[in-house]
């Protein structure tokens, strides 16, 4: 009765074994992917930029660019395309995009809202090279590439 059970012992182990191996290979090859598309996105060229024209101890570089996909979140919260390290900014402050070839603005509902050249955004928003965004502290200047 001892070799039953010690070969049903081994062949449970083989099984784990196995699927441990099975989740190693897909989790690698999942970490590969991401990578390899963080890498391709990276290599990309901007979209535009929001070059940082005033900010403060802890913010950003005043002249530092900012690069911008077809559709970027600002805020302070690190899962943003734009992270502004400002206790002024909201986590998930404003969304710019591109759409219909032009690009637009829009405030996420932040507490201390969102300026464009000045004035509070109330609503969607096209901006144009140029235009400056006050998010918290910061401001920043909209430059297009295309």
């Amino acid at each position: 009765m001892e070799i039953p059970y010690q070969l049903a012992l081994w062949g449970v182990r083989i099984a784990f074994l196995l699927v441990l191996y099975i989740l190693l290979v897909r989790s690698f090859g999942a970490l590969w992917r991401t990578l390899r598309t963080e890498s391709e996105l990276a290599a990309r060229p901007a979209l535009a930029y929001l070059i940082v024209q005033r900010s403060h101890a802890t913010g950003p570089r005043v002249g530092e660019r900012l690069p911008l996909r077809a559709a970027s979140t600002i805020g302070r919260d690190s899962g943003n395309d734009v992270v502004i390290n400002d206790d002024a900014a909201s986590a998930r402050h404003a969304l710019i995009q591109l759409a219909d070839g032009s690009w637009w603005i829009e405030d996420q509902g932040s507490t201390n809202g969102t300026l464009l050249n000045g004035s509070r955004l109330a609503r969607r928003e096209r901006i144009r090279d140029g235009d400056v965004l006050d998010v918290g502290r910061v401001a920043l200047r909209f430059e297009a590439t295309l």
